[in-house]
């Protein structure tokens, strides 16, 4: 491989775009095609930031564009089915969050990246926020202790997405709402935070209440909020809340707890002991942009061959918690994983 990744885009919503300007940032990469079936839009991202040839299928650009790796940045639906096509062309992918449909197409995803020995990684950006890398850095050097509880929560008093073609709030396109959009965030940053233990059972609500949200005509048969407890087989536990739309004021917010001390993002605390006295530090860690940082991680992965901090089994995982929500909720029980 030549020591720059040669990268291609597929999508150019704003994900895609944010992708785009992460690769130019580093001289690791660059960006050599993008694709998007919008001709107006393909054509204008691309004369802007200079990127020498445009495709509407991104089967052809993997043919004839010579690429190294590429972003999918397209629709939850297409994750599994575009991802799999990049993969087995040879290529590495940074594929867009949620890693799949459900954790079926993850797993299939993450068997033919180890098979054919490409990076696959998915974008979860809030992994990648310096007040997220520094609490990691306190769990792994044990200063938390045994973290055995965290708490994290993605909520809109109103925010509910529509997408083109009313793609986010259709079920078939999407594969769910609030908890697939943005709980996914929350869940996998606090997850992270813990040290990702293994899920065993989770009991879940998932909830629609603001149907009056979504203009009439709009297929709408997602959940706008859900609710979760989730245990893993090393005993901790994690709570979850992810709204598009609930009477509450809205936020984000992750805290965990380990047997020596704790930390709260938003804003960024560390409580820990010294001395028998109780101590809340505030660190200041220098701000930086995740997405772009994220990007890096991929480019240095790819071109090191070393594992990404989220890798094809990981999204498993995630999904796996995600379905177990949603089956909770059908079946009124505890979904065991």
């Amino acid at each position: 491989m030549n020591r720059r990744l040669r990268v291609g885009i597929i999508g150019l919503g704003w994900p895609g775009v944010e992708h785009l300007k992460g690769y130019r940032s580093t001289k690791e990469a660059e960006v050599v095609a993008v694709c998007d079936l919008d001709a107006e839009r393909r054509e204008r991202i691309a004369a802007e930031y200079k990127v020498p040839r445009a495709f509407a299928d991104h089967k052809k650009m993997l043919r004839e564009a010579e690429l190294d790796a590429v972003s999918n940045c397209l629709p939850n639906f297409l994750h599994a089915p575009v991802t799999l096509d990049a993969l087995k062309a040879g290529k590495h992918v940074l594929c867009e969050k949620p890693p799949a449909m459900n954790a079926r197409e993850a797993a299939a995803m993450a068997a033919l990246a180890k098979r054919k020995k490409l990076t696959l990684m998915y974008a979860l950006c809030l992994r990648f926020g310096s007040d997220a890398m520094l609490v990691r850095d306190y769990v792994d050097r044990g200063e938390l202790g045994e973290v055995y509880f965290g708490k994290a929560g993605y909520v809109r008093r109103r925010g509910i997405p529509i997408g083109k073609g009313g793609w986010f709030v259709d079920k078939k396109r999407a594969g769910g709402g609030a908890l697939i959009d943005i709980g996914v965030h929350a869940l996998d940053r606090c997850w992270w935070l813990m040290g990702c233990p293994k899920p065993v059972a989770v009991l879940g609500s998932v909830y629609r209440k603001f149907r009056r949200e979504v203009p009439k005509g709009v297929k709408f048969d997602v959940d706008d909020a859900a609710f979760a407890l989730i245990k893993f087989a090393n005993d901790a536990t994690l709570i979850l809340e992810a709204t598009w739309a609930i009477n509450l004021p809205g936020g984000g917010w992750c805290e965990i707890a380990g047997t020596k001390g704790g930390a709260r993002l938003s804003p960024l605390t560390i409580f820990v002991e010294r001395n028998g006295v109780q101590l809340d530090i505030t660190p200041q860690p220098p701000q930086n942009n995740a997405m772009v940082a994220e990007t890096v991680h991929f480019v240095e992965c790819c071109l090191a061959g070393k594992k990404p901090i989220m890798d094809g089994d990981q999204g498993v995982e995630l999904m796996k918690m995600l379905d177990g929500i949603y089956t909770s909720q059908a079946t009124g029980k505890v979904a065991r994983l």
